[in-house]
């Protein structure tokens, strides 16, 4: 063998490794650098269709808070648990979004609005797939000190240990703002307005759809109470677009211009004038072992108007879940009805549906659909 062409041979090999290794290491390094550049905030919101993203997130706490600590876009859409876990994601999503901006398929806010629901159930069920990985590279739920929370955070957050909820149930509106699934809600709206318009006239049962007055006689002359949504009367005669009825319930003492739907529930069926109040048939007052509240049955029979009225109670119900569903779900996950009680429901709604576009009616609707299916009426979630 000829050892000057050996020599050679080793010399060629060991080149031919040494420039795959620097190709190797170019490589990775090329790999690793685009993986940090493309994962930046700024790379992330330098597309024209981050913009109202990108403001959303300066206005959270995500982006400014009390600990000076910063949680960008990758932080919170690329999970770092695994290598492969990050790369695939940000793979995969990198070049959906990509895609989407080539097509040109958010071009300005209002396009953007009209997918904001679509786009947010996509990242709420990754995350929740996941078990809220990018969550927790920040906030590890054992090292919580639940004695520093309030007291009603430190309660959610052992609940959600002990049922295995992840975060992204409860923590949904936080960097962004959350979307609200109108089309079904503003759909059972006008169905319940279609059904009211074709109530049958030998209806034996009626429940109103908004608030109405209840007058004295078929004359409407005196107008004696309002008869509020959901509740349910007995219709005892009719006289053209009029109907008797009669309303049963529960009058507290204190509060005897207002019946209740059931006793130490606060359940509003009907708000009785002043003056009305002699109208009233009355039985005696127990002690409710609930509240220790006094509480008596009360009926009123009063004529009502014949618009605005169901005869089956079940698409009142219909919508008020779609209520809930609608407006609730963008910013946590639907708490069932049967998760309160009917006296708990009312404060709850009146702190959250603020932060909704929900309109009174609604409002009012949806916090009726929650007390008449809570824990202690139905004993069951629903």
């Amino acid at each position: 063998m000829n050892p000057q062409k050996n020599t050679f041979s080793k010399r060629k090999v060991f080149g031919f490794l040494f420039t795959g290794a620097l190709l190797g290491a170019a490589a990775l390094y090329a790999t690793h650098w685009g993986m940090r550049a493309t994962s930046t905030t700024e790379f992330c919101v330098s597309c024209h269709s981050m913009e109202k993203p990108q403001k959303e997130w300066m206005g959270s706490k995500h982006f400014s808070n009390k600990f000076g600590i910063q949680a960008g876009c990758a932080d919170c859409h690329i999970p770092h648990d695994s290598d492969w876990n990050y790369a695939w994601t940000k793979a995969t999503t990198g070049l959906q979004d990509v895609f989407a901006e080539m097509r040109g398929g958010m071009p300005d806010k209002a396009a953007f609005e009209a997918k904001r629901g679509e786009l947010a159930k996509q990242v709420w069920a990754r995350m929740k797939a996941d078990d809220s990985a990018t969550c927790r590279q920040c906030h590890t739920p054992g090292a919580m000190d639940l004695f520093a929370q309030s007291e009603k955070a430190a309660e959610r957050h052992r609940a959600a240990r002990d049922s295995g909820e992840t975060c992204i149930d409860c923590h949904r509106g936080i960097a962004h703002f959350p979307p609200e699934f109108t089309e079904g809600a503003n759909e059972a709206a006008k169905h319940l307005s279609e059904l009211a318009a074709h109530t049958p006239t030998d209806a034996k049962a009626l429940y109103p759809v908004a608030r109405l007055p209840l007058y004295a006689d078929k004359d409407k002359a005196v107008e004696i109470a309002n008869i509020l949504p959901t509740a349910a009367m007995q219709v005892t005669g009719t006289d053209s677009n009029m109907r008797a009825v009669t309303i049963t319930g529960y009058q507290q003492e204190g509060a005897e211009q207002v019946i209740y739907a059931r006793s130490g529930k606060r359940i509003i069926s009907a708000i009785v004038a002043e003056d009305a109040l002699s109208r009233l048939q009355n039985g005696e007052y127990t002690t409710d072992d609930a509240t220790g509240s006094q509480w008596r049955p009360v009926t009123l029979t009063a004529w009502v108007e014949n618009r605005n009225l169901l005869a089956d109670a079940q698409p009142l119900w219909d919508y008020g879940n779609m209520l809930n569903n609608a407006y609730c779900g963008g910013c946590h996950a639907v708490v069932p009805a049967g998760h309160f009680t009917a006296n708990q429901w009312p404060s709850i709604v009146n702190g959250m549906v603020s932060r909704t576009s929900m309109d009174d009616a609604g409002k009012t609707m949806l916090t009726y659909y929650l007390q008449n299916h809570a824990k202690d009426l139905t004993g069951e979630h629903k």
